[in-house]
């Protein structure tokens, strides 16, 4: 789903929707990340433009629930507040290390939120409703816990830029706390991009 309004929605399919064509009726079950209720929403096509191997789909919502109605207001207004202050995940589990970078990026104006694993960011992204800027991990000692993380990530949210925390090759998307003393400097630079900070995976 790349677009969602209370009268309608944005459909990116991979191949071909042969069958379809504009104005045949459709029924769509839709869910939003940490909603947690089912929407199955009734409508018909109103475009059909293909890019290559994917194809998007617009349909027109016929009645849709007032709760369906709530719920796409309140999305709005999260994504209005998130673009106001740039909302961040932190995955750390070095205790001292994550209170310096969540410090410097909270000075920074974004809104942190700060778990200690993988498996804490999973469920956080997966049950709250969030609008990510970005997904800061840190390299562990355990180097596959990180990699698996960002592996998942690009899967499940290909586009949400992750920002590396370590001591290796500096990048756009890449902070270095131990050995360099311009954390907050790196950390403004980030935020203050105009453009997303890193890049879809």
């Amino acid at each position: 789903m790349v677009d969602l309004a209370i009268g309608g929605i944005g459909l990116l399919v991979e191949g071909g929707v042969s069958p379809l064509e504009v104005g045949d009726r459709v029924c769509v079950s839709v869910r939003l990340d940490g909603a947690g209720l089912w929407f199955r929403l009734g409508g018909s096509v109103a475009r059909i433009d293909a890019y290559g191997l994917t194809t998007m789909l617009a349909i027109e919502l016929f009645g849709v629930p007032q709760d369906f109605e709530d719920l796409v207001q309140n999305e709005l207004l999260s994504a209005l507040e998130c673009a106001r202050e740039p909302q961040i995940l932190l995955v750390d589990a070095v205790h001292g290390r994550r209170d310096l970078v969540a410090a410097a990026f909270r000075a920074a104006g974004a809104r942190v939120i700060e778990v200690s694993s993988a498996l804490e960011a999973i469920a956080e992204i997966d049950q709250s409703r969030l609008h990510l800027r970005a997904v800061v991990i840190a390299d562990t000692e355990v180097a596959s816990h990180a990699d698996d993380l960002r592996s998942y990530l690009r899967e499940a949210c290909p586009c949400v830029p992750m920002v590396v925390v370590g001591a290796g090759r500096r990048t756009r998307a890449h902070l270095t706390v131990d050995r360099f003393p311009d954390l907050a400097l790196q950390i403004h630079s980030l935020v203050a991009m105009r453009d997303p900070i890193g890049a879809c995976a």
